[in-house]
């Protein structure tokens, strides 16, 4: 039953998977408390609001390489993929944004098969840093050290491998990146790119990704140090 949900959500664009799927807020917050809770924010996230109010929002996407810079993402480039804390294989991705929120910032990642069009996704609340031209960036302005579940807590950790979903390998092959912000005002954008993963740190771990993230891993299959880990499951 879960593969077969998984199969019809890999069919939606991701904007209705993501209003598709369950939210556990509560009942809303009378004026008052909301205001309150607008201020405790504030207190915690100086970001703000990033460009006009009136304008459309406007997004580039970022990501992680393996030294932990933040570099900007295009149509056609490379998507390391890295082994987090958690375990697996993932990548983390993040945006530039502005004529946005920047405190309490919702942000969905997804790769998708272009064949099958399963896809695997992460999504998080983020509050962005103000940048000196007033856009807003996830991350915290120095390298990130990916070892350290805080700080990689400021990008989306879409979940690659072990290899599960895709039909073919999740690396040096082209699969399609979108990314989904919305902020507490729910204005949201979308951006959809073409990327190419590769498997970016050297030695025992470009072996152990290559062999989680290749086509046909069966679960449980040694591959070193994280094998068998269930990046799904997050």
């Amino acid at each position: 039953m879960f593969r077969r949900a998984l199969a019809f959500l890999a069919l939606l664009p991701l904007t209705a998977v993501i209003g598709g799927c369950p939210k556990d807020d509560g009942p809303p917050a009378p004026a008052a408390d909301a205001a309150a809770g607008d201020v405790q924010l504030e207190s915690v996230c100086p970001t703000g609001y990033l460009g006009d109010p009136n304008a459309e929002a406007i997004i580039e996407l970022r990501a992680l390489r393996a030294d932990g810079t933040d570099v900007p993402l295009n149509d056609g480039d490379d998507l390391a993929v890295l082994f987090p804390p958690q375990g697996g294989r993932v990548s983390f991705v993040g945006v530039r944004a502005l004529n946005v929120d920047g405190c309490a910032l919702q942000i969905v990642g997804a790769l998708r098969d272009p064949t099958t069009k399963q896809l695997r996704l992460d999504g998080r609340t983020v509050n962005l840093r103000r940048e000196p031209d007033g856009w807003g960036t996830t991350g915290r302005g120095t390298a990130t050290n990916i070892a350290d579940s805080a700080e990689i807590g400021d990008y989306s950790n879409i979940p690659l491998c072990p290899n599960q979903w895709a039909e073919q390998d999740v690396f040096d092959e082209r699969f399609e990146l979108e990314v989904v912000i919305t902020d507490r005002r729910k204005k949201t954008i979308s951006k959809k790119i073409a990327v190419i993963p590769r498997c970016a740190e050297p030695g025992e771990r470009e072996v152990s990704c290559r062999c989680l993230c290749r086509k046909g891993y069966v679960l449980g299959e040694t591959c070193g140090e994280d094998a068998g880990v269930d990046a799904a499951v997050q």
